[in-house]
Formats: C-alpha cells, structure tokens, sequence
C-alpha cells in the first residue's frame, strides 16, 4: 500500500501533528536543521511557515517528512495491529492502543499515512478527534493556569518530575530505615535473650553463694576462716624455715666439698700392715656401695674395693629426694661401707634403717680415710 508523502496531507492534519510533535524551542531547531530564517520569527510565525512548506513538493517538505518519519518510526509495529480505520477511535477513548505508550501525532501519522479509497473520510475523522482533542487540552491548561501559583503551566512537569525524583528518595530512604527498624528489632531480641541469660547466671550466683554462707556457718563461721588464716600463718613461717635450713645444708655441702679436694692433693700410700690386711680380703663379686665420704678419693675407694673382688658402688650421701635414694642403692647392693666424719645425719639415719630391714651388713666407719675402708675390708674378711 503506497505512503503519502506529507504535501499529500492536509493543513489541518499537517497543522496537528507539528503542533502535537514539536515545542516552542524545538520549532527553532527545526528552522535551524531545515535551514530556514528564523530571526525575529514568533512561534505561531514558524509553526505557519512549516505548515506552508509542506502545502508542496519542495526541499524542506521532502526533509520534514523524512525527519517526521524516523521521529515515529519505533511505533510503527505497535500501530500495525491496529487497523487504520479504527485508530482515531483511540485518539477519542484516550487510548494508546493495545496499552503501548503512543503519543497522538504518532497516532494520526499512520492513521493517515497509507493512500485508501476512505482516506478522505479516515483523515476528516482523525481530524475531528483531534480538534476536540485540542479543546479539552486548552480547556485543561486555562484551568492550571487559573489554578497554580505561578501561572505558568509549562512548569507542572518539572515540578512532577522534582517531586516524583523527591518520592523516590523518601521511599529510598523509608526502605532503609524500615531495614533499620528491622535490625534494631532483632538487636533488642538479642539484648533481651542476654538480659534473661545474665539474670539466670545472677540467680545461680546468688544460689552459690547462698549455698557457701550455708556451708561457712556449719563449718564454724567466722571462726573456721581465723583459723584459716592462722595456718596460712604457720605454713608461711615453716616455709620461711625450711628455706632457711637448706640454705645451711648447701652451704655446708660446699664446705665439705672444699675440704675434699683439699685432700686430694694428699697422696695416699696405704701402710704394708693396711696391704696385708686388703690382700686377705676377698669379696667375691659382691656388690659393696660406699655412702658418703670424700667425692675426690671416689675413684680410690673403687680401687681398693674392686682390688678384693668386690663390685663398686657409690654415693656422695646427700639426699635431696629423701630416703628413697638411699633404700633404692641398699636395694641392689651386698654390704654398705658408711664413713660418719663427712656425711649428712639422714644419710647415715636412712642408711643404718634400710640396712636392717632388709638385713644388709652395714659397715659404718669412724673416718672416710683409704685406709680406713681397708682395715674394715680386713676386718670383715676375718669375720
């Protein structure tokens, strides 16, 4: 079906769809782009030039009705399921077809558009909607105009749009704080389910202590913790002396350890009535441990006792773990050798008590001389 170009249209028709299509500012572009003189030219002035131009065939008109049909282009599909005939009833219902948003001079360019028998009748009809269209929207501006402060009811949009950009920051900020109240609600849950739990441990601390006054007052109240602390007093003060008393031992076992070595300087050279005496003996494997004693001469006393067949064995006599040390030795040994000139008093005590419970010989010796332990080597081989 051929088109109608827009000289084919008309004045009226023409005279609509530029005045639907196109605002004050925009009819000066327009001049501009169709490159028409639009100084000192009114509004009206140029909206009847175009009208004028496109009452023929000409540039400007060839132009216009290319730029009219690229502006109306995007609801041509929308329009095509409406038929032709019917589309100045949408103009006359309000209605854009279909629910599509279609502004009217889109509507009245294709309904007048396609060259039909009835174009005549179509166009006188699109004609008429549109004229009465026109009287209820200037009926409707005289109205706004009457009505709004400013008078100028160009300026309603721009205050529509402000106040629908304003609804939309107050519905933003709404949905935030709704958000907010939410997370305020859940935070004053928590706070409350940690008032409950700390009231309940409250409670049970109450209970407890309850409980303790109960139990204070069966052990004899005030009375029990004054002898409480009485102990504590006590415990303190043996602490004290027993810290005390093993400083003395320390410093008596480094006594000792300085008159050991000053013997070690000494050279031992058992007379030839001691050589006899230790050439007599024999042990026979037996295990002997000497307790106490010089540590210097250590190596000499293994001398002497591994010279008479003995196993040697021994023990500097003090005894930082107590007794266990000393009934551990006299647990793996034959006979016990204990010099009681340089030796603790418990060593001596844990030594002669081990002994005799376990009916161990036990040698104890006036001195911790070399020849000492080999007389009582002699002695002990006459026996």
């Amino acid at each position: 079906m051929p088109e109608r170009k827009i000289w084919k249209l008309k004045n009226q028709t023409v005279c609509s769809i530029l005045g639907l299509t196109y605002n004050d500012r925009e009819l000066g572009d327009l001049f501009k782009r169709l490159k028409l003189d639009c100084n000192s030219v009114t509004a009206y002035e140029m909206h009847g030039g175009l009208i004028q131009a496109c009452s023929s065939q000409n540039k400007a008109s060839k132009q216009l009705d290319r730029i009219l049909k690229d502006r109306f282009e995007r609801y041509r599909k929308d329009i095509e399921r409406i038929p032709q005939e019917e589309i100045y009833r949408h103009i006359e219902n309000k209605s854009n077809g279909n629910g599509t948003d279609i502004p009217i001079p889109a509507l009245i360019w294709f309904a007048v558009r396609n060259q039909r028998e009835d174009i005549d009748a179509i166009e006188a009809a699109v004609f008429a909607a549109t004229h009465m269209y026109e009287h209820r929207a200037s009926r409707f501006y005289g109205e706004l105009r009457r009505a709004l402060p400013c008078g100028v009811p160009e300026n309603i949009l721009m205050e529509l749009t402000g106040a629908s950009k304003t609804n939309e920051k107050l519905r933003t900020k709404c949905n935030r704080l709704e958000r907010k109240r939410e997370q305020l609600k859940s935070e004053i849950e928590s706070v409350r389910e940690d008032r409950l739990r700390i009231t309940s441990a409250l409670e049970e601390e109450k209970r407890l202590n309850r409980q303790l006054v109960s139990d204070l007052e069966g052990l004899g109240g005030e009375d029990t913790l004054n002898q409480t602390e009485n102990l504590k007093k006590e415990i303190d003060f043996l602490t004290g002396d027993v810290k005390r008393l093993t400083g003395e031992l320390l410093s008596r076992d480094r006594s000792d350890d300085v008159k050991s070595g000053e013997l070690v300087e000494i050279e031992h050279r058992p007379e030839p009535d001691i050589m006899c005496e230790e050439g007599s003996a024999d042990l026979n494997g037996a295990r002997v441990a000497y307790i106490g004693g010089v540590e210097s001469l250590m190596p000499y006393y293994r001398d002497v006792i591994e010279s008479v067949g003995g196993t040697f064995c021994y023990h500097c006599g003090r005894c930082i773990q107590g007794r266990k040390e000393i009934e551990t030795i006299v647990d793996g040994i034959d006979m016990v050798f204990c010099p009681v000139d340089i030796n603790s008093h418990n060593a001596c005590k844990y030594v002669k008590k081990a002994c005799k419970m376990r009916d161990k010989p036990c040698h104890f010796l006036r001195s911790s001389s070399l020849s000492m332990l080999i007389r009582e080597l002699g002695n002990h081989a006459v026996k």
